[in-house]
């Protein structure tokens, strides 16, 4: 699954350069490579402030350069464009106008498409009164889970992004005290979930099944993978459609850590 940030952006970039485009066909100086150039700017901004927040979550250089993760922090990448931009205009002055239209009518595109998706998108519940079960048939009522926070991760065997994040989960289950983590997959039977699990020697205490997708319907979710991130009141705080990293996985359990009275954070997280 595609995350919509990404598909946001460039929607307003295609808009930018369009206008770009026209403005040029007017005699006007063409802002098109400026453009290109401040998209570039900004989206390695907006990876390098994430990078930067989260540094100590990534094995080294590569996993940093690895966006699969869609892990951008939104605020430095619009300071390295801001900057860009006016860089740009200022060695080139008659870009000053083209630019700044441009600029202009792809970030109201992008402002309109983004209210348009955000209410629906997962939508911010409560947990549903759903009874799924374990490898070993036993019964988990999903309600039930109030009191630490919830990491819910939606996934299933046959995905290769699930397959990719699946260890990275199961690991970080057994060494975050204080957060909850129930690994939820959509569709499949306990046979060959387990023949899985065992194939790739990965714990399945937190493996909880789902043959009927009912949480993909519950939530509206896009697509796998998806992790939901639930406050200790069992209300959903935030979603992250696709891959996670270990970076990503931190920035989602921040959110409902925040958000968790103390006394619910020192708890075991089984």
């Amino acid at each position: 699954m595609l995350p919509w940030g990404p598909v946001i952006i460039l929607a307003g970039y295609g808009l930018a350069t369009l206008i770009a485009w026209s403005n040029r066909r007017r005699g006007q100086a063409d802002a098109e490579p400026a453009l290109y150039s401040l998209l570039l700017l900004a989206l390695a901004g907006a990876r390098m402030g994430f990078v930067a927040t989260h540094w100590q979550e990534f094995d080294g250089p590569w996993a940093m350069l690895d966006i699969r993760d869609a892990g951008f922090a939104f605020w430095p990448g619009v300071s390295a464009a801001l900057a860009g931009g006016l860089l740009w205009i200022w060695r080139r002055p008659a870009l000053g106008r083209p630019l700044v239209t441009s600029l202009a009518g792809g970030t109201l595109a992008a402002a309109l498409l983004a209210s348009f998706v955000a209410p629906r998108q997962v939508p911010r519940k409560s947990l549903p009164h759903l009874t799924l079960q374990t490898i070993d048939g036993a019964t988990v009522q999903l309600s039930g889970m109030r009191g630490k926070p919830l990491v819910m991760n939606l996934w299933a065997t046959w995905c290769p992004p699930c397959q990719r994040e699946l260890p990275m989960l199961v690991k970080a289950a057994t060494r975050t005290p204080g957060i909850r983590f129930i690994l939820v997959d959509q569709g499949q039977d306990a046979p060959t979930v387990r023949a899985y699990l065992n194939r790739k020697r990965l714990d399945s205490s937190r493996i909880v099944l789902d043959p009927d997708g009912l949480l993909l319907r519950a939530y509206h979710a896009l697509g796998l993978p998806t992790t939901l991130f639930v406050d200790a009141q069992g209300e959903l705080k935030s979603v992250r459609v696709g891959q996670l990293s270990r970076a990503t996985l931190a920035e989602g359990m921040a959110t409902i850590r925040r958000r968790t009275p103390a006394s619910t954070t020192n708890v075991g997280g089984h």
